[in-house]
C-alpha cells in the first residue's frame, strides 16, 4: 500500500499541469452542477406548474406506471412522440415517486446529467483536438452559458437528449479511433437511444461513416464490419418500439406520427399566406417552390437568417446570468461556426465538421424555436475551442519565427 501511495506522489508531482487541468474541470463540472442546483431551486423546488409538453410527458408517465396505456394525448394508444423521455420518466417515477417529491428528484437526476455533459464536453474535444486545454475551454464555455439551466427545471427532452447526444459522439469518435467494433456496436445503442428522445439526430446517420468509407475505399471490408456493428446496436434499442407499434397499429412507425414540421417550418406563418398541410415530402418541396417563385429573397432569408435568430439569438431570462450568458452565447455561436467552416478544410477535422453542419442545417427544415440552440452549443463550444487554439498557436509560431530573423 505505501509503494501504491508513493508511485501516486512521485505521479503527482511529475505531471503537476495534468493535477491542474484535472482539478479545474472537476470545478468546472462541480460549479455546472451547483448551479443547476440552484436554479431548481430557485425555479420552485415543487412547483406544479408545467408547461403543455411537461403536462403530457408526465401524465403519459403516469399512465404507463398505472398499467394503462402508452399515449400522448390522453385518448388512448398512440406514436405521437417517440419513447425515450416517457421510459426515462418512467423508471425514475418507478424509484423516486410521481409526486411532487419524485418530480423534484428526477430534477435533481438532470442536474448530475447536465455535468456530465460537461464532462463529456471536455472529453470530445480533447478526443478531437488532441488538447487538453481546448477541452477546458470548451466545457467551460458550454458550462457558463445559462442556457443548458433552463431546462434542468423542466421534464423535457433537452437534457436527457444533450447527454445521450454527447455520450454517442464520444463513443462513436473513440471507436473510429480505436477501429473496435465493441465500441462501434455500443455507440449505435446510443444513437438509437437518442433517436427515441429526439428523431432529429438520425438526419446525420449516413453521414457518419464517409471519413471512414473515404479512407478505406479500397477495402470494403474494414468499413462492412464496423458499420454492421453500429446497425446492430441501432435496431437492437429500436426494435422494442417497432415491434410495440406495428403490433398495436398494424404498420410500420419507426420513429414518431407527429404532424408534418417540414411544413410549419416554410414560412413564418404559413396559415396567414393560405397554404394547407400537404402531408408528403414532395408536397412540401412543391410548396417550396411556389415560395421561392412568389418571392424569392423573402422565403431565403427566412430559411436562413431568420430561423437562425431566433434559433440562436432569442433573448435570455435575467434568472440565468443574462449578461453572462448573451456574452459566452455570442462567442461560443459565432467563433463556432467559424471554426466548423475551418475544420471542413482541415484534413482531419472534415468528417466531424461535416457531420455538424449536416446536424445543424437538419434543424433549419423545422419550425425554429430557441430550445433547438442547446443541442449544439457543446459542439459550438469545441469548435470554437479549437479556433481559438489555432490562432494562438499560428501567434505563437510567427513570434518564434520573428524572434529568428523571418519574415512575420
Amino acid at each position: 500500500m505505501t509503494a501504491r501511495m508513493k508511485k501516486c506522489e512521485e505521479w503527482l508531482l511529475k505531471d503537476k499541469v495534468r493535477l491542474i487541468q484535472l482539478t479545474a474541470l472537476a470545478l468546472i463540472c462541480l460549479g455546472s452542477f451547483l448551479f443547476a442546483l440552484y436554479h431548481v431551486e430557485a425555479m420552485g423546488k415543487y412547483n406544479t406548474e408545467y408547461t403543455p409538453d411537461e403536462e403530457h410527458y408526465i401524465k403519459m408517465a403516469r399512465r404507463v406506471l398505472n398499467g394503462e396505456y402508452y399515449g400522448y394525448w390522453g385518448c388512448g394508444p398512440d406514436a405521437v412522440v417517440s419513447p425515450g423521455l416517457p421510459i426515462f420518466l418512467v423508471c425514475l417515477m418507478a424509484a423516486f415517486g410521481s409526486g411532487p417529491q419524485g418530480i423534484n428528484c428526477i430534477q435533481l437526476v438532470q442536474c448530475l446529467l447536465l455535468a456530465a455533459t460537461v464532462l463529456f464536453t471536455y472529453l470530445l474535444a480533447v478526443r478531437l483536438t488532441g488538447k487538453r486545454g481546448a477541452g477546458l475551454l470548451a466545457s467551460l464555455l458550454f458550462a457558463l452559458n445559462g442556457l443548458p439551466y433552463l431546462y434542468v427545471f423542466r421534464l423535457l427532452t433537452e437534457t436527457l437528449y444533450c447527454f445521450l447526444m454527447m455520450l454517442f459522439f464520444l463513443l462513436f469518435a473513440r471507436a473510429m479511433e480505436k477501429g473496435s467494433l465493441r465500441l462501434h456496436g455500443l455507440a449505435g445503442l446510443c444513437f438509437g437511444a437518442a433517436v427515441l428522445v429526439r428523431p432529429l439526430i438520425i438526419i446525420i446517420a449516413p453521414f457518419l461513416y464517409i471519413p471512414w468509407a473515404v479512407s478505406c475505399w479500397k477495402d470494403w471490408k474494414r468499413l462492412f464490419k464496423p458499420l454492421l456493428f453500429f446497425a446492430g446496436g441501432f435496431v437492437l434499442i429500436c426494435l422494442p418500439w417497432w415491434i410495440r407499434n406495428f403490433v398495436s397499429f398494424h404498420q410500420i412507425i419507426l420513429l414518431s406520427t407527429q404532424t408534418n414540421p417540414i411544413y410549419a417550418g416554410l414560412a413564418r406563418d404559413v396559415k396567414a399566406l393560405g397554404l394547407e398541410d400537404p402531408g408528403s415530402l414532395l408536397g412540401n418541396v412543391k410548396l417550396l417552390l411556389g415560395l421561392l417563385r412568389d418571392d424569392f429573397f423573402g422565403t431565403v432569408y427566412w430559411l436562413t437568417f431568420g430561423k437562425f435568430e431566433i434559433i440562436f439569438m432569442s433573448d435570455i431570462p435575467k434568472a440565468v446570468c443574462r449578461i453572462l450568458t448573451l456574452f459566452v452565447r455570442d462567442i461560443t455561436v459565432y467563433l463556432g461556426l467559424c471554426g466548423g467552416v475551418r475544420a471542413l478544410f482541415s484534413k482531419k477535422g472534415w468528417g466531424p465538421s461535416l457531420v455538424f453542419w449536416v446536424y445543424l442545417a437538419s434543424s433549419f427544415l423545422f419550425v425554429p424555436t430557441g430550445r433547438y440552440a442547446l443541442q449544439y452549443l457543446p459542439l459550438l463550444a469545441i469548435l470554437a475551442a479549437w479556433l481559438l487554439g489555432l490562432a494562438f498557436k499560428g501567434a505563437a509560431v510567427r513570434k518564434e519565427k520573428g524572434e529568428r530573423g523571418y519574415a512575420l
